[in-house]
Formats: structure tokens, C-alpha cells, sequence
């Protein structure tokens, strides 16, 4: 079972700071990578009235620049097989582009690296934080391009103006983040930013584990929102499923 529960937070000025600061480095991200995926999205796609189907206005050389075909691991991963092997090896390669089709998600986390020596500023931000970014880049293009159990799509997509990014995601939070301070007041520790202070008015119920933390920002101030799971809560499937025949149609 996962629950969300929220909570006011209390940052002193510093850290009030550092997290405006952080929302809006995520936004220019985040603009900029959904850019690279609309830019790919418009040159590989011709207007039927245009020319013939089979053939590009773009020349392929321009599709494909600045996309390496590979990418090489750069260290081990954890993941071992039954035998205790790594799955994933330091200096494995891997294709960036599977039947003329970019495996995006993959291209923009490995540049974020890149994104990092040419502006320095990055690298004060949780890397997993900034990983989050391009991932929801990839959630929105994928509820653009891809329709849903009923067949339907959402709109393009838009860049976020200054006020409509409000919002960045911790993906591996726990229970252990929630602390008391010296002066014996609970905290969340936000990885780089630090022991936040927050209105802990309703703790988390036993059993559920915190499994990842979105700081928002609203009209009244910074909240965090933590997913939380108990995975002994069993999955249940009613009985009787909807269907015409049981359905009152009007």
C-alpha cells in the first residue's frame, strides 16, 4: 500500500535560499532537456501535405548530432546475478540508438556529467535530484507520444515559466531521514541541504517505509510530501468487475 503524507517545513534563510535556488536550476533543466526531446520529436516527423512519407526534410547527420552511439559504463553496478556475478561491469557498452530511435533518458542522464563542468552551480544539487529532472522530462514526452489504457494522449508539452515549476524529488528517502535535532525538534535530512525543521503533526503510521520525499513550494511556504509503503498490506482484486452488462449506462 503507498500513501503520501505532508508536512509544513521550517527552513531557516539559508536554507530557504538554497532551496529557491535549487527549484530554479531544476526549472532551466528541465526546459532545456524537454527543448533536445521536442527538437528530436519535430525533425523526425514531416507534415503529410509537406512531401512524401518516406522521405525526411532533415538530413540524418543533423538528427543524430551530438548523440554518441554508445556509452560506456564507468564503474561497476551493484546488481549481481544468482551466482553472485555483477550484472553490469565497468567498461560495458551499451547503444544509445536502437533501430534509428534515441533511448533519451539514458542520452540526458549520462550528459548531466556535462551538464556539471559547464556550469559549475549544478554541482551543489543532490545528483539524484537532478536525475529526477530528466526523468520527469521522460514521463511527460512518454504521456505525450504514448496513449493511455483508453487510447488517449495529453498535449504537447510546455516549457515552465518562473512560477510553474514548483517542486523537486529526493527518489531514495527513508525513515532514518527523519531526525530530532540538538534541541530535540524534528527534522527531515535533505541530502545538501541539510536538517530542515517540520511540522511532524501526525507521524508515520508503523509499518510504512518512507520510499522517496518531494519538496513543494506554495503560496504559505515549503512543504514535503513523503511517499510511504507496507508492502505486508496484501493486494486485493474485488470479485466483481465492472463491466456492460452490470454497468447502469445512461
Amino acid at each position: 500500500m503507498l500513501l503520501k503524507y505532508k508536512y509544513k517545513l521550517k527552513p531557516c534563510k539559508s536554507q530557504a535560499v538554497i532551496i529557491a535556488n535549487w527549484l530554479e536550476m531544476a526549472r532551466r533543466q528541465y526546459n532545456y532537456r524537454l527543448a533536445e526531446r521536442l527538437n528530436w520529436f519535430e525533425a523526425t516527423r514531416t507534415p503529410v501535405n509537406a512531401c512524401p512519407l518516406n522521405v525526411s526534410v532533415v538530413p540524418v547527420e543533423r538528427i543524430y548530432q551530438n548523440i554518441p552511439e554508445f556509452r560506456v559504463q564507468t564503474r561497476d553496478g551493484r546488481k549481481k546475478d544468482s551466482n553472485g556475478n555483477l550484472i553490469t561491469k565497468k567498461g560495458d557498452k551499451y547503444p544509445n540508438i536502437v533501430n534509428g530511435y534515441v533511448l533519451w533518458e539514458t542520452v540526458q542522464l549520462a550528459d548531466l556529467v556535462q551538464t556539471k563542468k559547464l556550469f559549475p552551480g549544478y554541482k551543489s544539487m543532490h545528483s539524484q535530484v537532478l536525475q529526477d529532472v530528466v526523468q520527469r522530462v521522460q514521463t511527460t514526452m512518454d504521456n505525450f507520444t504514448w496513449p493511455d489504457k483508453n487510447g488517449k494522449t495529453s498535449g504537447r508539452p510546455k516549457f515552465k515559466g518562473k512560477h510553474y515549476y514548483n517542486s523537486f524529488s529526493y527518489p531514495q528517502l527513508s525513515n532514518t531521514n527523519i531526525v530530532k535535532n540538538a534541541n530535540g525538534r524534528f527534522c527531515v535530512n535533505l541530502p545538501k541541504i541539510g536538517l530542515v525543521p517540520f511540522v511532524y503533526n501526525r507521524p508515520i503510521p508503523l509499518g510504512f517505509q518512507v520510499k522517496t520525499g518531494t519538496v513543494i513550494r506554495e503560496a504559505d511556504g515549503f512543504y514535503i510530501s513523503f511517499t510511504i509503503e507496507d508492502q505486508t498490506v496484501p493486494y486485493e482484486v474485488v470479485e466483481i468487475q465492472p463491466t456492460e452488462d452490470n454497468s447502469c449506462m445512461y
